[in-house]
């Protein structure tokens, strides 16, 4: 994965970073759902509809990224989540973003890649 092995104290950082991550993605995700709440208040669904949509996040998105940031490789999930800028590289550590630069690059070139290929399709 990195360059080079990550210090105890590094590794914390990183698992912080993940933490941060799966914080900012989640409170996107709520967003979304939050928007359906509103539409139930506005009597636009009723309540099985709202029960639902609140199902559907909660074993979709929430347990993805709950997969992604709890259960995966932190590193990993890190240098992807800067990839995606959903973690800005000015809030890493330098000699962190130093030892996940070649992941964070290939987790790029990935997104760019599925990106080609999804305008290809259309």
């Amino acid at each position: 994965m990195s360059t080079h092995p990550l210090t105890k104290a590094q590794r914390r950082e990183v698992r912080k970073l993940a933490g941060l991550a799966h914080e900012k993605e989640l409170a996107a995700a709520a967003i979304e759902l939050q928007s359906e709440f509103e539409r139930w208040r506005r009597g636009e669904i009723d309540v099985f509809v709202l029960n639902d949509h609140i199902h559907k996040f909660h074993d979709g998105i929430s347990r993805e990224l709950y997969k992604r940031y709890a259960m995966g490789d932190a590193e990993w999930s890190v240098a992807s989540a800067v990839a995606r800028n959903i973690v800005k590289e000015s809030e890493v550590d330098p000699q962190i973003l130093e030892t996940l630069r070649s992941a964070i690059d290939f987790a790029r070139q990935m997104r760019q890649d599925d990106e080609g290929a999804t305008r290809g399709l259309q």
